[in-house]
């Protein structure tokens, strides 16, 4: 008997449906289970950034350590695909696999020749770095000749921060950092670290002082949390709610309580990343202005303001964070000098009621944003104590903050340069245009001036109130007064009539060479002086590039410049 060729079709295509939906189903539970695997371990994150520890002088939640000791490390925010939390437990929990394992960045090429064969993929182990016998007496022996104040070859420093950074990975990895418990006896110092569970000094000092059922808890907590993590257990959220718990109570047992309103502030700055934004909007701004002029003014005119809102906030958490104005190393001034120029933008803009001024500033935000934010490893972005000798706010503020006022109005300054350069090259018959753009470069460059040599009067005071000194020559007051000297010279220029409006914005955009070099030069470059709290390396060749990049257009602009005034006087 024959099957009926329709029945036989029906049922293959029932068959067919059902597998179709079977399908979808399956694909359904996957993404379903995935989107719950994905947000425990969201929230496993969450918890285990939240607690809090101490390190580098002050308490802050896991996650600021965590980003600071992965970025320090590998130089990145992330490894593996996984948030720094988490990275940093699994070097505690599982130090045996990271030890062996190529993850610190070898960059430097005569760095890599000193380990032939031993870098995989530009990256080499720890355990390689602390047991190289040659490379740890030439870590030593750079190390002597840092302390004898001598300088250091490239390649020296790079050996230091490889080494460093390879000790940082250890002292994390045998539990020295960071410190989870309070020092009972002085609970405003240094915090015991885990690896003081095993210590029978830290161990009795933590037994005589707080409860012994609520440290065995703790010690419990830790350790069903770390056999979970050693494991692979997909579901941490159990053991992380356990660990913080009892965490919590063995921290409140001895009536240490942690300022939690900034341990949450913290967590929500690491998490809205204002200053990413900030820059977000003011490219957003900045292109607007660019693309079609006046036909969407209001709308750039509120990205700008969005952007400068968003960076005033970031500015104030961190500063309420630090408790001091932040701008005590290289990446909180590129913040503030970018902030700078923009209030100085805005507040020339209630006068002239002109967009250019928002729309250079906007430039010159985005531009210095982008290089804080992207360069973590060079431009260290983690919140750190003061040096003795900025502990004095008073003066942190008067002198510093002036003097870094001055460098936001000569950015802005640099930026209308730049504008007015690019209008004399290429649309010369607006030459009303070019003189309104001269008087906003004028009062900038006169705001940028008086700030100048305020703050480096107050720097001289400074001086004399720590080391005795009004004047000595130093690098950085060298370089300051150096800068200061090449715009006066062209405020002069401008006053005197030797200067016209294409001149004045040539020497704007050139004398902040001079800024560049106090700025950024005297600290990353030289490294000499009394100011070696500011010291730091790396970026330079990068700096060098943008540096000719800019001088190469400057002077296209220029002949371009002289091209058409040169046809222009023989018609």
């Amino acid at each position: 008997m024959k099957a009926n060729p329709v029945i036989a079709r029906k049922r293959s295509d029932r068959s067919n449906l059902d597998c179709f939906v079977g399908l979808l189903g399956l694909l359904a539970m996957t993404l379903l289970l995935s989107a719950l695997s994905f947000g425990e371990k969201r929230q496993t994150e969450a918890l285990l950034g939240r607690i809090p520890v101490q390190s580098g002088g002050r308490v802050k939640p896991f996650e600021s350590f965590a980003r600071e000791a992965v970025f320090s490390v590998t130089g990145k925010g992330s490894v593996e695909g996984k948030g720094a939390a988490l990275i940093v437990w699994e070097w505690i929990s599982k130090p045996e696999d990271w030890h062996t394992k190529s993850f610190l960045p070898v960059k430097y090429a005569p760095l890599r020749e000193e380990f032939p064969l031993m870098v995989i993929g530009g990256k080499i182990s720890p355990e390689i770095v602390l047991s190289h016998g040659p490379f740890q007496a030439q870590v030593k022996e750079a190390m002597a000749k840092d302390q004898r104040r001598e300088r250091l070859s490239g390649l020296e420093r790079k050996r230091i921060q490889l080494y460093d950074q390879a000790r940082l990975f250890q002292a994390i990895a045998q539990g020295d950092l960071p410190g989870f418990i309070p020092n009972p006896v002085d609970p405003k110092g240094g915090w015991i670290a885990l690896a003081g569970l095993a210590n029978p000094e830290e161990r009795i000092l933590l037994e005589a002082h707080y409860p012994s059922e609520e440290l065995a808890e703790f010690q419990a907590a830790l350790s069903h949390f770390v056999e979970n993590f050693r494991g692979g257990d997909k579901s941490l959220l159990e053991p992380t709610r356990r660990l913080e718990f009892s965490l919590e109570k063995l921290i409140e047992s001895k009536g240490v309580i942690p300022d939690s309103k900034k341990i949450r502030l913290e967590l929500f700055y690491h998490q809205i990343r204002p200053f990413q934004w900030a820059w977000i909007f003011y490219l957003a701004s900045g292109i607007l202005w660019f693309l079609f002029r006046d036909r969407f003014s209001i709308l750039a005119s509120g990205f700008f303001l969005a952007g400068f809102i968003s960076h005033t906030l970031g500015f104030s958490i961190r500063a309420y964070l630090a408790g001091r104005p932040p701008v005590t190393n290289m990446y909180e001034s590129i913040i503030w000098v970018a902030w700078a120029a923009c209030f100085f933008s805005l507040l020339l803009r209630i006068v002239y009621k002109k967009d250019i001024l928002s729309a250079s500033a906007a430039w010159v935000a985005f531009l210095a944003l982008l290089i804080g934010e992207s360069f973590p490893a060079v431009l260290d972005p983690s919140l750190s104590p003061l040096v003795p000798v900025l502990r004095n706010n008073y003066w942190l503020t008067v002198h510093v903050l002036t003097i870094t006022l001055s460098y936001g109005a000569f950015a802005l300054a640099w930026g209308l340069g730049h504008v007015q350069l690019v209008n004399s090259a290429f649309t010369p018959e607006k030459w009303e245009e070019k003189e309104r753009l001269a008087v906003y470069l004028y009062r900038t460059l006169q705001i940028g001036v008086i700030l100048l040599t305020a703050g480096t009067i107050l720097g001289g005071v400074w001086a004399n109130d720590s080391w005795g000194r009004f004047w000595g020559w130093d690098p950085k007051e060298t370089w300051a007064l150096t800068a200061l000297l090449g715009y006066l010279i062209v405020l002069h220029g401008r006053f005197s009539g030797w200067l016209g409006s294409f001149g004045t914005a040539l020497g704007s955009v050139l004398a902040f060479l001079g800024v560049l070099m106090a700025w950024y030069g005297v600290n990353f470059v030289l490294a000499a002086g009394f100011h070696s709290y500011g010291f730091a390396t790396g970026g330079l060749p990068y700096v060098l590039s943008a540096v000719l990049a800019d001088l190469v257009f400057i002077f296209f602009l220029v002949f371009r410049y002289n091209k058409i005034r040169s046809a222009l006087s023989h018609r």
